[in-house]
């Protein structure tokens, strides 16, 4: 995953109670394409990343999106490729299946496929019989970043969701810091919203340590411009670069 505040009272509210709606500021062949940089090498880009929607499967009789979200650092003696995959249901936006994987310095740290089963209250990784709880509503560490997309924010709050799968890592917290602008690459300019989610779990992509700070586009579209997120050593900036659509 992703290795990536403002101080203030914020006022603590609930989460907006509905799924994220089928009309989404996103659509099937959406692909954003980002560079990063590290800022302990400032002589170049060594991240990149690719979200995409890749298309609607089918996961046990349900209609799904289907996100992907790739990442590669590659910084002096430090290199990381992770593989994130999520299906999500088209109309409930439920997470159903999420596959995680991670090598980092050319080993296999992580080669997961979680079956996500939120009617039944639990998940598992391949075919373990180890079942673990899960909230009747899950979202994975994928399909989160497209259910920000469909929230409504208001500045200075915390809203709470109880809906990552991992339910011992609940609630999720998304601290809304405020408004900030962003230049692209293209010399245009994006006012955002700039929020700070934080899951309790140590390695995870929200993991507190890593202090990631995600920069949604405040129009229709809701595009993850920017994602910040620390290392042990400085942090990695990731920017939107491009936005291209296949089919």
């Amino acid at each position: 995953m992703i290795p990536v505040v403002l101080s203030a009272m914020v006022a603590m509210q609930a989460a907006p109670a509905k799924p994220a709606p089928a009309a989404a500021p996103f659509a099937i062949g959406e692909t954003l394409l980002y560079g990063g940089k590290w800022s302990g090498y400032p002589l170049g880009e060594v991240a990149s990343a690719t979200m995409s929607v890749i298309g609607i499967d089918t996961v046990r009789g349900v209609a799904s999106w289907h996100f992907s979200l790739t990442t590669k650092i590659s910084a002096l003696f430090f290199h990381n490729h992770t593989e994130l995959d999520s299906w999500t249901g088209l109309l409930d936006f439920n997470s159903r299946r999420f596959v995680h994987r991670v090598n980092e310095q050319g080993k296999q740290l992580s080669d997961d496929d979680f079956g996500v089963y939120g009617d039944s209250g639990y998940y598992r990784n391949r075919s373990d019989t180890l079942k673990k709880r899960t909230p009747p509503n899950p979202l994975d560490d994928v399909s989160f970043i497209y259910y920000l997309r469909t929230m409504t924010f208001k500045k200075d709050s915390t809203y709470k969701i109880p809906r990552y799968f991992r339910d011992d890592h609940n609630p999720v917290e998304v601290t809304v810091i405020g408004h900030d602008t962003v230049e692209m690459s293209d010399g245009s300019r994006r006012y955002c919203w700039v929020v700070h989610p934080v899951v309790d779990e140590p390695n995870g992509m929200f993991a507190r340590k890593a202090n990631a700070k995600i920069w949604l586009s405040d129009d229709g579209l809701r595009l993850p411009v920017q994602i910040v997120s620390d290392l042990v050593i400085g942090h990695v900036t990731l920017k939107l670069k491009s936005i291209a659509q296949t089919k």
